[in-house]
């Protein structure tokens, strides 16, 4: 009777032992998925993008999404930097969360935009980068990557507006 009390009782040991030790595991990176990149404005000056995003937290503690950094290429070749949007967004435990982060990127080369648009119906762009995700002690950079298109009516439309006024002749 002894023995089958004390197996009972390191029985329930091991079980609480266990429990505490997952309860204190390192968290895991959460799973970033993109949904998608909606060119919001094609401007003289640059192109604006929200980017939408899906994380979900396998956790059992809330992480904070704090930012995203992306790069984003226009065509193969048009390198239209890189930038930095703070999210701050909570995403809870074992739940998915969007994370909207807007982008407004400068015109590096606006005769190359230009001729892309003229030999092209679209133009693709491409968005590489990382959600950064986390808690205080402990911080994950997610890497993700999304593409989108550009038609040339966009692209177009903002090539007058770039140009200068030529003066208007006498005839």
């Amino acid at each position: 009777m002894m023995r089958r009390r004390h197996l009972a009782t390191a029985a329930i040991g091991s079980f609480f032992f266990a429990a505490i030790l997952a309860a204190c595991s390192k968290p895991e990176p959460p799973t970033i998925t993109p949904e998608g990149a909606v060119v919001k404005a094609v401007t003289p000056a640059g192109l604006d993008v929200e980017m939408t995003i899906d994380a979900y937290n396998p956790n059992k503690v809330p992480l904070m999404a704090r930012s995203v950094k992306a790069k984003v290429m226009l065509g193969k070749s048009i390198d239209l930097g890189e930038v930095t949007v703070p999210t701050k967004i909570e995403v809870p435990a074992g739940k998915h969360e969007k994370i909207v982060a807007p982008m407004s990127l400068k015109w590096t080369d606006a005769a190359a935009v230009g001729m892309l648009a003229l030999q092209h119906d679209t133009v693709p762009f491409t968005i590489e980068g990382t959600a950064s995700v986390g808690i205080d002690e402990l911080n994950f950079d997610v890497p993700f990557e999304t593409d989108g298109t550009l038609t040339r009516q966009q692209l177009m439309e903002m090539a007058p507006k770039s140009l200068p006024q030529l003066p208007k002749l006498p005839f």
